[in-house]
């Protein structure tokens, strides 16, 4: 009966019995002390645990925040942990299989003031809320529940609209709500995935599961750090052996080499101010070039932040914001925010971080998520830095390069040589959708629309960014290099 404690206020349940089994603040261990899950798995009907315990005793625990009641407001719990509605409660007949619903009192008549309904119960007279509501602290009242703000991403996929009694999801422009009323998938053409395995570069379809090879380079060559120009329907990618970054136009298959003698971890396009970003952990830089240099023989690059960076690592650009956003995994683990240019520097996060190796943006949440390779999790947080959310997945183990696309969240594996996903709210639903020889490295699902650059913007302009990159139009009245400062 004791085994477990909740934390009203912050919706944090201890289990007492096993306090020796070390799990972070955000997940609680299983009763047989073999692992831990994430709060969010707390009886949500499926099992987690190896032995089951995070299904155990949910007709008993109380409704905190965040952490909506097993039983409904409308509902009555069963002893054995099933739900019953209100109505069928003292009707004559055991409805709950240990008959818990008949008995006791009643036969006392309801004559207490409730807002909604009245019914008996072997406890006494209760008041009962409809669907949508719970049970003020009178007792007698009945108060909304805001589904947008307890459920967070689990009540809509992109926008919630909160009612009395219930609530309603919409998409932002270029997304079709699902039947199911939640999701939000991309209309037009099937998305596709962009996946660096060894040598080459496959398109992977989202929907169809089609594979092709679209890129390939000398055998003994590894594309390691990719991404995608919308405009020019062109792949970059960091080429270690020949210590340069080339690319590929997708249309015609014609090659090049944009700047020799860098290395890089990552590469991001500004195909909005039309430049090339990379990360040089090694000299603690970021650095940037424009998309149509061509090598002839000198570096034309510049150096956009220097000094205090400690080993940056991961770099993904939000180009109509004029921002770009990066992990430094030195001697101080964190998540760095700064405009395109360099300056306004800030942490965006620096607390609760192991390795985190792996970026990517989510616009239309306006979220950023990380892959830690340290603490083997997923990680995300509003672009404020705000409402984190950690969730400890056993399958990351060695994360590369991540990407988002509709309610997925997709990244590569070296260790086991594969690309998988998982629900990017819930950390469920895990799938590998690749598994072939060779390490798989960088990954990018390109927004669709890809000659027109007004349509990727449509996908943000309900955003509540209001900056805008200065470099899109006639190259900021630059000569040469524009980097944007909103």
């Amino acid at each position: 009966v004791c085994s477990a404690r909740v934390d009203i206020r912050s919706g944090d349940l201890y289990w007492l019995a096993f306090l020796h089994v070390s799990c972070s603040r955000t997940h609680v261990p299983c009763r047989d002390g073999t692992g831990c899950v994430a709060q969010e798995y707390l009886c949500d009907g499926e099992k987690d645990c190896a032995d089951g315990s995070d299904e155990d005793g949910c007709a008993q625990l109380c409704n905190t925040p965040g952490h909506p009641a097993p039983c409904q407001s409308h509902e009555y719990p069963c002893g054995l942990g099933s739900c019953l509605n209100a109505s069928l409660v003292c009707n004559g007949r055991q409805d709950c299989a240990d008959g818990s619903d008949e008995g006791g009192n009643c036969s006392v008549p309801c004559q207490r003031s409730c807002t909604h309904l009245c019914y008996p119960s072997p406890q006494g007279p209760r008041c009962w809320c409809g669907p949508g509501y719970r049970l003020a602290e009178d007792g007698l009242s009945c108060v909304d529940i805001d589904e947008c703000t307890e459920w967070g991403q689990g009540a809509c996929s992109q926008r919630c609209l909160n009612a009395p009694g219930s609530y309603s999801c919409g998409c932002l422009p270029g997304y079709l709500l699902e039947p199911d009323g939640h999701v939000c998938k991309l209309t037009g053409p099937e998305p596709k995935l962009l996946v660096a395995v060894q040598s080459e570069v496959l398109s992977y379809g989202l929907r169809s599961g089609h594979e092709k090879v679209v890129l390939a380079t000398d055998k003994d060559r590894v594309v390691f750090s990719l991404d995608y120009d919308l405009v020019e329907r062109k792949v970059f990618w960091m080429d270690l052996a020949t210590e340069s970054i080339r690319w590929q136009d997708l249309n015609s298959g014609k090659k090049g080499t944009l700047v020799k003698g860098v290395r890089s971890d990552c590469i991001a396009v500004d195909w909005l101010g039309r430049n090339l970003y990379w990360t040089d952990g090694a000299a603690g830089q970021v650095l940037a070039t424009r998309l149509g240099a061509a090598w002839q023989g000198t570096p034309e690059y510049t150096v956009v932040m220097d000094g205090d960076l400690d080993q940056p690592h991961s770099l993904v650009l939000q180009p109509l914001a004029g921002l770009m956003y990066w992990s430094e995994v030195g001697s101080r683990s964190r998540l760095m925010e700064a405009s395109m240019d360099g300056s306004r520097r800030q942490v965006l996060l620096a607390q609760g971080l192991g390795w985190p190796t792996a970026l990517a943006l989510d616009l239309p949440t306006q979220r950023i998520f990380w892959l830690d390779e340290k603490l083997g999790s997923v990680g995300s947080a509003h672009l404020d830095g705000s409402s984190v959310k950690v969730l400890k997945l056993r399958w990351v183990q060695s994360p590369f390069a991540a990407a988002v696309c509709e309610g997925q969240l997709y990244w590569s594996e070296r260790k086991t040589w594969s690309v998988q996903q998982v629900d990017k709210a819930s950390g469920k639903n895990r799938t590998v959708l690749l598994k072939r020889p060779g390490q798989p490295h960088g990954l990018q699902v390109p927004i669709r629309g890809a000659p027109n650059p007004a349509v990727p913007a449509l996908l943000i302009s309900h955003s509540a960014q209001s900056c805008t990159n200065g470099c899109a139009k006639s190259n900021g009245g630059c000569a040469q290099l524009c980097l944007p400062n909103p």
